[in-house]
């Protein structure tokens, strides 16, 4: 009986230290605990830094059109026409004889037209030729230094000269850089002319066999054979400066002002007109050396 009591005892105590270990003691004040982390993983083992490359791409301008293929051909050929204004100017006050005092009565208008070719060997530097035919003339006045009375001489004479001629030309282009459409251009060199026709209008006053003073005139006469007293050809110096604008690929409007100056030899030289030859019965007389001048107004096309 005594055993069985102390057993019954320890076992109470063995129980009550038990409890208290697991019941909490709500007296004492609570120290919080620091929450458990799970520490990360392991970085991986280093690797080199990932290369960014950035391209950049440059986007050029756009190219300006290229001009149109009329301007950009070495040989490109054309048609023209040309109103213009002649003249001729005696290179002496007098005839070669000191007969007739010599002057210009006036100009004339007439008419150019042909073809035209230029060759660019640069692209603003090129040569210039082609094939025209030229309307021009002018007017010379002669009077005599001795205005004495004499059987069969010429007093007064005022031709009119119509003449026609076969142009050469050959010349310097220089022409400028496009500018707002345009290309302008000077030009300088020479042209030969042949003369394929010439006529006169004339007006003459004169003492006939009888010392009488006439007055005759003549219209649209052809100054051939023994009449004639002009050059068969001519060398001109032209210069002149204008313009072209492209009106699509393929042609080009072209336009200028020229001034083209006959120098050698003189357009008429010093053979006499003899009257019976013409027509009013009288003697014969030289109008002078004459030079043929004119300005023209070239408007034409570039294929």
């Amino acid at each position: 009986m005594k055993k069985t009591l102390i057993l019954f005892a320890i076992t109470l105590l063995n129980y009550t230290a038990l409890q208290a270990q697991v019941t909490p003691d709500t007296t004492r004040p609570v120290t919080p605990q620091p929450a458990t982390t799970t520490p990360p993983p392991p970085a991986p083992p280093s690797q080199p830094p990932a290369t960014t490359t950035t391209t950049t791409t440059t986007v050029a301008p756009a190219a300006a059109p290229p001009p149109p293929a009329s301007r950009l051909s070495k040989v490109r050929f054309g048609a023209f026409v040309a109103p213009n204004i002649s003249w001729m100017k005696p290179t002496a006050a007098t005839d070669d004889a000191n007969k007739y005092k010599v002057e210009n009565g006036g100009s004339r208008a007439g008419f150019t037209y042909g073809l035209m070719m230029d060759y660019f060997f640069a692209p603003n530097y090129g040569l210039v030729s082609g094939l025209s035919i030229n309307s021009t003339g002018g007017n010379i006045i002669s009077t005599a230094i001795d205005q004495t009375k004499a059987a069969n001489k010429i007093v007064k004479a005022d031709f009119k000269y119509r003449l026609k001629y076969l142009d050469i030309p050959l010349a310097l282009k220089l022409r400028t850089d496009n500018i707002t459409g345009f290309q302008f251009y000077g030009q300088l060199g020479l042209t030969l002319g042949f003369n394929i026709a010439k006529k006169g209008d004339y007006d003459v006053s004169y003492y006939d066999a009888n010392s009488n003073l006439r007055d005759t005139s003549g219209s649209n006469i052809k100054l051939t054979g023994s009449v004639t007293n002009i050059a068969p050809a001519m060398f001109q110096m032209n210069i002149g400066a204008g313009g072209e604008y492209p009106l699509n690929n393929k042609l080009t409007a072209y336009f200028g002002l020229f001034f083209n100056n006959g120098f050698a030899p003189d357009a008429t030289v010093p053979s006499e007109f003899d009257g019976n030859k013409l027509g009013y019965g009288a003697g014969a007389f030289n109008d002078g050396r004459t030079r043929l001048n004119n300005f023209a107004l070239r408007l034409g096309l570039f294929f």
